[in-house]
């Protein structure tokens, strides 16, 4: 019986610490006291002493308590008028500026892509404390600053919110850097110059996947629920490979949809886009072969030709610049040319400002799809009705302009991206060698 008392007491004493931490947390200042500032408690002591005005006048006129004035001027309260004081322990364990100084780290390291987690900054603190003779009360064991520390560093600089952060490659970060960026824009500018392509007739052409699976959204659900669920068309779905292409004056060609599968089926472009190419490759992925059937697709629509010639924008996938592909496009008056690689996350119009919504309108297509047909699964065989409703959401003249206006390209701007951008770079920034120097691919077209 002893011990069960002991244990409903230690029970007891928990219970008062939660609700006290809670407290803490959530505190509210209700008093007003004290919330004169020092310097004008230091102006009307001085006015005093130098006999320019009384203590009522001298209160009166900077906002202090007279009877707070006249103990400060009778001394009282020794050395208090010459320090910060005020009612408990408000003020932080660093100053103004150390607290900056940290934000400002926290903040470099971020547009570095190195950004500091809650633990980590509780023990830079720690650090910046003990290195600047600081008192405090952090946690001398664990060498680090505590969790209210935290929430109050939080509230006095809400410029910097706690974030998860969009995982960013290695590769990505390294290969974005201004001498990259500056050369494709260099290499750009005087590819259009040299075939004499006009800024209206420049295109990019990318693929993205397909999934039968949609990627579930956030719903209303009761609060507290430990595990809300939504219906999805099955656990693991089948991979298509869309090709889009849109131009820098707002046009865009027909799709392509490349199926998973051997042999083709009419019934498989039912419904799909107007003017959509279907072809069949046992993965789904793009081929060499497939993209010679896609750049004639191309060439059907846009009619180029030597003295007329267009720029195609795309990646530097290998199906891409296959020989075939290369002399065709040279025969119709199409000029290739790559974007440097591991940079089409900031320099691709498709990808910076097209496949978001795309598949976004795709997925909720999905989900509207399998709500009016309770029981069934999406399949091949619904993915071209479902492309056509996203399609006609995503593909308008305004999403295209922009993504060529964001991207620099057209209008011509290389310095379109802003410093943080190449932030990243400036880490992972090391000697260059002979494998490791950037080349930028440009097919030229205008000569055999």
């Amino acid at each position: 019986m002893e011990t069960v008392a002991k244990f409903d007491e230690y029970n007891e004493v928990i219970s008062v610490i939660h609700v006290f931490c809670r407290m803490v947390n959530k505190y509210k200042r209700k008093s007003d006291r004290q919330s004169w500032r020092q310097e004008d408690m230091q102006r009307a002591l001085d006015a005093v002493e130098q006999d320019e005005m009384g203590w009522l006048r001298a209160a009166n006129q900077f906002g202090v308590p007279q009877a707070t004035l006249r103990r400060r001027a009778r001394n009282k309260n020794k050395y208090v008028h010459r320090v910060l004081k005020g009612l408990g322990r408000f003020r932080p364990v660093l100053n103004e500026e150390m607290e900056n100084d940290l934000t400002q780290h926290a903040l470099d390291l971020e547009s570095k892509l190195f950004g500091l987690n809650s633990v980590e900054l509780r023990k830079l603190a720690f650090e910046l404390a003990e290195a600047n003779g600081v008192e405090h009360n952090f946690n001398r064991v664990k060498r680090v600053a505590g969790k209210d520390w935290f929430k109050g560093f939080m509230t006095r600089h809400p410029q910097i919110s706690v974030r998860k952060p969009e995982a960013t490659s290695l590769a990505r970060a390294q290969a974005f850097n201004r001498p990259q960026v500056s050369k494709f824009f260099r290499v750009l500018e005087e590819t259009m110059k040299d075939h004499d392509i006009n800024p209206l007739r420049v295109y990019n052409v990318d693929e993205s996947g397909l999934n039968t699976v949609q990627s579930t959204q956030k719903i209303l659900a009761l609060r507290g629920r430990k595990q809300v669920g939504a219906v999805t068309s099955a656990e693991r779905g089948i991979h298509c490979t869309v090709v889009c292409c849109m131009s820098s004056a707002g046009t865009f060609i027909p799709p392509c949809v490349i199926f998973p599968r051997k042999r083709w089926k009419p019934e498989l472009g039912d419904s799909g886009p107007a003017g959509t190419l279907n072809l069949c490759q046992e993965n789904g992925w793009m081929t060499g072969e497939l993209f010679l059937a896609w750049l004639k697709h191309f060439v059907t629509y846009v009619v180029p030709n030597p003295d007329n010639k267009v720029l195609l924008l795309m990646d530097g996938h290998s199906s891409h610049k296959s020989y075939e592909v290369v002399k065709y496009a040279r025969e119709n008056g199409v000029v290739l040319m790559c974007f440097p690689p591991h940079c089409t996350h900031r320099l691709q119009p498709l990808d910076v400002v097209f496949y978001g919504p795309l598949k976004t309108y795709f997925n909720q297509e999905t989900t509207k799809w399998l709500k009016n047909h309770p029981g069934r699964t999406v399949t091949q065989f619904q993915i071209s009705a479902l492309l056509n409703a996203a399609y006609g959401k995503a593909a308008t003249a305004g999403i295209a302009t922009n993504g060529f206006l964001k991207t620099g390209i057209v209008p011509l701007n290389p310095e379109i991206f802003p410093d943080h951008l190449y932030a990243p770079a400036d880490v992972t920034d090391k000697p260059e060698t002979p494998d490791e120097v950037f080349r930028l691919t440009v097919l030229d077209c205008s000569k055999t």
